[in-house]
This record gives C-alpha cells, structure tokens and sequence, in this order.
C-alpha cells in the first residue's frame, strides 16, 4: 500500500520539531556546565561568549514556534498529534527560558568580580548546577523515549533541586548578616540560586509534557481528584456550594468520540488561523528581513519585533487552551477569601499597569467576606478585567478595583477613564476574537479572548459579567459571584 503523503509530511514536520527540541535542550545542558565553570573560576570573557551565544537557541526557538504554528494550519493532526504540538509549544518556551536563565547567570559572573564567595556557597553552586543538569537530561531522554515512568521521577529529583537551594539561600543570608559582601552581592547570589532552581523547573514541567503526549495526564487532574477526596472524608456538612449542572445519559462509542475530537480539531484551526494570520505573517517577513540585514541597530530592532510577534501569537494559543479547558473541565470549588482575591489579581496585573503608568486603586474591599469557587480561575478573571482596563485607559490615568456585597452576590468591579464602548458594540464583546477597535487592540498586544473567557469563569461559577460603557466616559465591568450560604 502506498503511504499516504499527507501523513507522511505531518510526520516529517513532527521529526523536526523533536529535533530541534532536543537540540536546544543538550544547548542548555551545556551552557550549565560552561556558565557555572564560568562562574565559579570569574571567567568574565567566557560569560560573556555565553550570552552572546544565546542567540543560537532563540533560533532554534523561533524556528520550533513556525514548525508548530504550520502543522497546526496546513497539516490535519489528529488527537494525538495535536497534543505532541501543544506540549511541543509548551516545551519551545520552557526550553528557551532555560537558557536565558543561564545567560542570566553568565551576567551575573561580571557584578560578583572582587566579592569573596564561601566555600560553602561554591560547593552549592556546583551541586545545584549538576542537579538541574541532571533533571534537564531526564526529561529530554522521558521526551524522546515518550517514557512515562522515567517523566514521572523527575518530581523527586526536583525536590533534591529544591533543597539544595534552600540550603543555598540560607547560607547567603548568613554569610550577608557576618558582613562578608555588600548587600548588592548577596542578592546576586541570590537570584543566581534561584536561577538554578528554575531551569529545574522548567525541566519539571517538560516532564509533564511528555506525559500529556502519552496519555492526555495533566497535574490539575491529580490535583482535583486529591479535591473530591477530601471533600467526601470531609463529610456533607462541608459540600462545597456550587450551582447544580443538568446531566444527562449518553453512549459514546469509538466512533462518536473520533467524530467529537475531529470537531474540536477543525473548530480550532477555524479559530486560531485567522488570528495567527497577522503575527505569522510578520514573524516570516521579518525574518527574511533579518538575514539580509548588516547594521547591528537594525538587527536588533527585528529581533525586538520578532519576539514580539512570537509572544503575540503564544498569547493567543495559550489563551485557547484556557477557553478549551474551561469548557472541557469542572472546576474544583473551595472557600476563597474576597480580599485576598481582589488583592493578587491587582498584584499580578501590577507590572503590566506600571508599564503603561496606569495607576491601580482598590475600593470598599471587606475582609472577612468569602465565596466559593476556583481561585485560579477567578483570579484569570478579575486580572483580564484590569488588564483591559490598563489596555483601554490614558496614560497617567487610574484603574479602579470596587467590591460591593449584595444580599446574594459579591460584585467585583473593574472601572476605568477609558474612552467607552460604543452601545451597539456591548453585546459583541464577549465573542471570541471580537474586538471593537481592531487597530489599537493589535497595537495594545490584546489576544481578543480575555473576555470570553472571563465569561466563561462567571458561568462556571454560577455567576455573571456585566458591563457600563458609554463613549467618552470610561467603562465598568463586573464580575458578579454568589455569596458563600450560611
């Protein structure tokens, strides 16, 4: 029988990918061995050849990030394959954060010149070094053997990692309180440990990867099942409060579940292709535009772009999965605090708000008050809220986060001076990709689905999102979630 040629281009697409993969993971082994030698000796000129050899994984990265952008609008990848190129996506930023996280080391070879470093804190260095290594080699030897068993025991050496790091930051501290280095060197051994414990990190979650190419296994559904159990050992008195969903009866067979995954498939290659359209089509032409450039300040300015356009098009991937796995997954509920919530939503929507100096201010938040319901999720929420917000509003303006109890909700509100949404658009803006002002939501970076999502997190929780917009006069969104019954 002849071999069917698409199959055979997938599978060839698919080679490369774990090639270039595996490559850019025995780079960052490398560069572990040559930064800590290079640290551990002051070699200043040899961190050096190291950073500037960060390029060659970025590369390899951005190389990886078309292959799989490619396969997932040219090729026709069934649920297997599908899942080898999420995880590969997933692996591509973990791997490249790796190796910027040792080229973040080689940096700080040059700020410790002249400090005297403990025997102690070298010996360390050198453990954690090799520790990180090792974690690294087993998760690409799990990836390229799709062996469960060697992913799932990169955990405990990850715990090792963990601990020779608390044992390292320890032993910072106390060498800084005897007066042994100044204050700036103490935190540059600081953060070189947590660099190291980070790439072990990032080893972790490639182990994961693999797991989820095998079997779909991802941690949060260990991490529910460990839920329902304590709610039952728990007994009746402590149910968690949720709204109650219809279910029904029904046979699946093999051939109805095909039908289903090739419908999830084709919905989100008709989602995301004509999204990706934009940023790929820029990622292309300024790459071509960058082989063919001289001056070094032009290089660097399409490497800028180029970066930006990846992380745009990562964005919105990432944010799919999160809209897939809020319509595929019942969330495990538990008891959150209001303020607490209110208070790491604006924690992490901070940075990005300082960046475009907004200000964020926090209104009528009550202590004490609490709800039920998934603390990821509601968090994901209220940060897409500010961060529309941050999106949509004046330079040197202010983002306002109110809370308001009701009798049988919290109200969580998001307002900003912004310049409003026009009526008839407010019953649009909840669909995905919908966007009322295409032009400045490509130049605010926005991915299109903050909102649909949002949506899908108040659904989820038997709640709903509101809106209040008039043009000119800034917008208010709510997020209205049930009060916890007595």
């Amino acid at each position: 029988m002849a071999a069917d040629p698409i199959r055979t281009q997938l599978d060839e697409r698919l080679f490369r990918i774990q090639a270039d993969l595996l490559e850019m993971a025995e780079m960052v082994i490398e560069r572990l061995g040559t930064v800590t030698s290079a640290l551990l000796e002051g070699d200043v000129a040899g961190a050096d050849q190291i950073i500037a050899e960060d390029d060659d994984i970025d590369l390899i990265s951005l190389r990886v990030e078309e292959e799989c952008i490619d396969t997932l609008l040219r090729e026709q990848p069934v649920a297997s394959d599908l899942r080898f190129v999420v995880a590969a996506m997933h692996m591509n930023s973990d791997i490249e954060r790796s190796g910027d996280l040792t080229s973040n080391i080689a940096k700080a070879v040059g700020r410790l010149q002249g400090s005297h470093v403990d025997d102690r804190v070298r010996v360390l260095i050198a453990e954690m070094a090799s520790q990180a290594a090792l974690i690294t080699r087993r998760a690409i030897e799990a990836f390229e053997g799709r062996d469960q068993k060697l992913a799932k025991t990169i955990d405990e050496l990850d715990d090792v990692l963990d601990d020779l790091h608390y044992e390292y930051i320890q032993t910072v501290i106390h060498d800084a309180r005897r007066g042994g280095m100044d204050p700036q060197q103490s935190l540059q051994l600081a953060l070189i440990g947590r660099f190291y414990e980070r790439i072990g990190d990032h080893a972790e979650n490639i182990g994961e990867r693999v797991r989820y190419i095998v079997n779909g296994w991802l941690p949060e559904i260990d991490a529910a099942a460990r839920a329902r159990e304590q709610q039952a050992a728990n007994g009746p008195e402590d149910d968690i409060t949720r709204p109650v969903r219809s279910r029904g009866m029904a046979v699946i067979d093999s051939i109805a579940e095909e039908r289903r995954i090739d419908a999830i498939r084709q919905d989100f290659v008709a989602n995301v292709s004509h999204e990706l359209k934009t940023p790929v089509g820029a990622i292309s032409l300024l790459a071509e535009t960058l082989a063919t450039a001289t001056d070094s300040d032009n290089r660097e300015r399409l490497a800028d772009l180029l970066q930006k356009e990846s992380k745009r098009a990562e964005d919105i991937i990432d944010d799919l999965l999160e809209l897939a796995r809020l319509e595929d997954q019942t969330a495990v509920f538990s008891r959150i605090s209001v303020d607490g919530l209110a208070a790491n939503a604006v924690e992490a929507a901070a940075s990005f708000a300082n960046a475009n100096h907004i200000a964020i201010v926090t209104e009528g938040i009550p202590s004490g008050l609490h709800i039920q319901g998934n603390e990821r999720e509601l968090v994901r929420a209220l940060v897409n809220l500010i961060d529309n917000a941050v999106r949509y509003s004046p330079a040197r303006s202010e983002v306002r986060v109110q809370v308001e109890t009701l009798p049988e909700d919290v109200d969580l509100s998001v307002i900003d001076q912004g310049e409003g949404i026009p009526r008839a658009e407010l019953e649009r803006i909840f669909e995905r990709f919908y966007r009322v002002d295409r032009a400045r939501s490509r130049e605010t970076g926005g991915t299109g689905l903050g909102l649909a999502i949002t949506r899908h997190v108040a659904t989820n929780h038997g709640g709903q999102i509101l809106v209040e917009s008039k043009t000119g006069t800034g917008s208010t969104f709510t997020l209205r979630i049930p009060r916890e019954t007595e």
